[in-house]
């Protein structure tokens, strides 16, 4: 039973350490690391290898049993330590700690970054670091159990090539950034920002050069890391070998415990100065304007000229920004003319001294300015408009070479001074443009328009030659309101409001007529001598017919408005046609004579004579004789009978009046 609970027991640390293995291995300048295991306090393993190009496996590390103590963990970290160069040796302090939470942790996991050290991992027994190796090569690495018999299965094997050490640069993804320096004349000191760093980070290979005397070599300055806020990392390092009043140039290469390599850092150029040993003081920094020569004079002083390069002058058009080298003076100079300036215009200069060790902060800003001294005598030539898309556009030509911009002058009078309208116009072109929309002119005003230049000294030219806009008018024109039509004694009279009241740009209107609901027709269009009279006389009208009428509004630019309301329906009757009068009838031998009164109504078309007899049942037409005419001879009648006769008055229009009351006669 004990037998079977001790294999069942074994089967279950085998099981477990095999989920638990993997083994990692990495290369680098040093050698080759194996981690063997992650599971710490498990069984015991061996570590053989095999060389490329041979055929035996070599066991060449078994690891020891846990470490009972703190200072058994310490003594195999001093044993371990030679082995690399970037090992160090521990303290008691740190051993216990590292101790303390060892005898508690299951997995290599569980140590934070002790658990992924080379050398605290070898010293836990899950690890080795194979220094046996030669660059170039490949090896094949396996594992297996102490305690397994022979020809027991091993776990998987792992292969790697040892690289060549040129072939170590940029392995590690960390960068190092310089983000600080200090000179004291003593030593050097930087401090560098590290980015996407990595447990295993080791430190720094500090490389230095004699600026434009030495390449770059490695030098034994110290370092250290530093934390910052939010899990920032920060490296520096001391130089105490540098060389007082020197320049040096300084990179760094972040370097892992195995010796592979980051990227370098950016380039440092330090002087390595002691306080004092600085370039001269700026005295007496100022500016004067000359505008004899068009000029800003700058002077300054220097305490001294000892070391002194160059005096570096610099310019910008803001105080606080933009500055940029303008010109070069010797040590011994101290003035400098600017003559590359606009009158009353600021500019704002610093000098910079530059030295043997290097360039002096700059120094203060003072500002400058040439004060007016050009006329503006040349006015802008050949000034032009055009109208396109509701906007007024000008052109014109430049006035002179120191034109800082232009004004445009407008006026509503015909002569007389103008206004200034826009802005200043800036431009040095040879043509310049300028746009005005109408909508944001007055209404009704026609405009004189002429530009003036300003020149860099502020002063005006005379004004261009004027060009001359047209009035601007409304959008719309007032619809006639109103329209009413009134009976005269010849025709109808057509009257509206008066809409000049609304809209005095109205210079006339349009009266258009609709007669017995036929096609609307223009009637009258007013001409300029009506005066835009709100009022027509129609004295077309007949009687008899229906008539409507609706009123449109125009104006010079023969905009119109919308039709007016449709007038109320004009009529008149026609008046009835009246009757023959004086009718009187008798036979002769010829036959029966008709006669009667000449008509009142000497529109009358024509006559219509019937005839009828006591037997007939209505009236026969027996004769048709023109409106004017003022007899009639039956010569149809047969004598012996009675005839009646009644006349018919009919006018053009074929309307006709009621007849004449019968008149009888008897022919014998």
């Amino acid at each position: 039973m004990k037998m079977f609970i001790a294999k069942l027991i074994g089967l279950l640390l085998l099981s477990l350490s095999a989920q638990a293995q993997y083994p990692l291995i990495q290369a680098g300048r040093y050698g080759v690391f194996i981690q063997v295991d992650r599971l710490l306090h498990g069984p015991r393993f061996a570590l053989e290898r095999l060389e490329a190009g041979t055929r035996d496996w070599k066991r060449i590390y078994t690891n020891e049993d846990a470490p009972r103590s703190a200072q058994a963990l310490k003594n195999r970290l001093i044993l371990i330590a030679p082995k690399n160069p970037l090992y160090e040796l521990p303290s008691d302090t740190l051993a216990a700690v590292l101790f303390s939470q060892f005898i508690v942790a299951p997995t290599t996991d569980s140590l934070a970054t002790y658990g992924r050290h080379p050398q605290m991992l070898e010293a836990l027994g899950v690890g080795y670091l194979d220094t046996a190796v030669v660059a170039g090569r490949r090896y094949d690495y396996r594992i297996q159990l102490v305690d397994e018999p022979a020809g027991a299965p091993v776990r998987t094997t792992r292969t790697v090539v040892m690289p060549e050490a040129s072939s170590m640069k940029a392995q590690l993804a960390t960068t190092a950034r310089s983000v600080q320096s200090e000179a004291d004349g003593r030593s050097v000191r930087i401090t560098y920002q590290l980015k996407k760093g990595t447990p295993t980070l080791s430190g720094l290979r500090v490389m230095r050069a004699t600026y434009a005397q030495t390449g770059f070599a490695e030098i034994g300055a110290e370092w250290g890391f530093i934390k910052g806020q939010k899990d920032s990392v920060f490296a520096f390092f001391v130089d105490r070998n540098a060389r007082q009043k020197m320049i040096y140039q300084y990179m760094v290469i972040p370097i892992d415990v195995l010796g592979n390599e980051g990227q370098p850092s950016d380039t440092l150029t330090i002087t390595n100065l002691r306080d004092g040993d600085a370039l001269p003081l700026i005295t007496a920094l100022k500016t004067s304007s000359d505008e004899k020569n068009g000029a800003i004079r700058l002077s300054w002083r220097l305490s001294a000229t000892k070391d002194l390069r160059s005096v570096e002058i610099w310019r910008s058009n803001r105080y606080d920004d933009g500055y940029a080298r303008l010109a070069s003076a010797q040590p011994a100079d101290t003035t400098y003319l600017d003559s590359q300036v606009e009158p009353v215009e600021s500019y704002y200069y610093q000098i910079r001294p530059n030295g043997t060790y290097g360039q002096l902060t700059a120094s203060v800003k003072v500002s400058g300015m040439v004060n007016a001294y050009r006329k503006a005598t040349i006015a802008p030539s050949f000034l032009r408009m055009s109208t396109v898309n509701d906007t007024l556009h000008f052109t014109w030509q430049r006035a002179d070479f120191d034109t800082r911009g232009y004004y445009l002058y407008v006026s509503s009078e015909p002569r007389g001074d103008m206004q200034q309208y826009s802005p200043l116009i800036e431009s040095r072109n040879s043509e310049i443009h300028y746009a005005v929309p109408i909508k944001n002119l007055p209404i009704g005003t026609s405009h004189r328009w002429a530009v003036a230049a300003l020149n860099t000294s502020y002063n005006l030219s005379p004004k261009s030659n004027e060009v001359y806009s047209t009035m601007r008018l409304p959008d719309r024109v007032a619809t006639p309101l109103n329209p009413v039509v009134l009976r005269q004694e010849k025709g109808v009279l057509v009257i509206w409001d008066n809409m000049k009241e609304i809209d005095p740009y109205i210079t006339g209107y349009a009266v258009y007529r609709l007669e017995d609901q036929q096609k609307e027709i223009l009637l009258h269009r007013q001409t300029q001598e009506a005066q835009a009279q709100n009022a027509f006389a129609d004295s077309t009208v007949q009687a008899g017919h229906h008539y409507t009428y609706r009123i449109k509004a125009f104006r010079s630019d023969s905009q119109e408005s919308a039709f007016s309301t449709t007038t109320a329906d004009y009529f008149r009757p026609l008046s009835p046609v009246l009757p023959i009068r004086g009718m009187k009838v008798f036979a002769d031998g010829k036959g029966v004579q008709v006669v009667w009164d000449s008509p009142l109504d000497q529109t009358l078309d024509k006559i219509l004579v019937y005839r009828y007899t006591d037997k007939t049942d209505k009236p026969r037409l027996v004769g048709t004789v023109l409106g004017r005419q003022t007899d009639f001879l039956d010569r149809e009648a047969t004598p012996g009978i009675s005839y009646f006769y009644t006349l018919v008055a009919v006018q053009s229009d074929k309307r006709e009046s009621t007849p004449t009351d019968p008149i009888g006669v008897e022919w014998r």
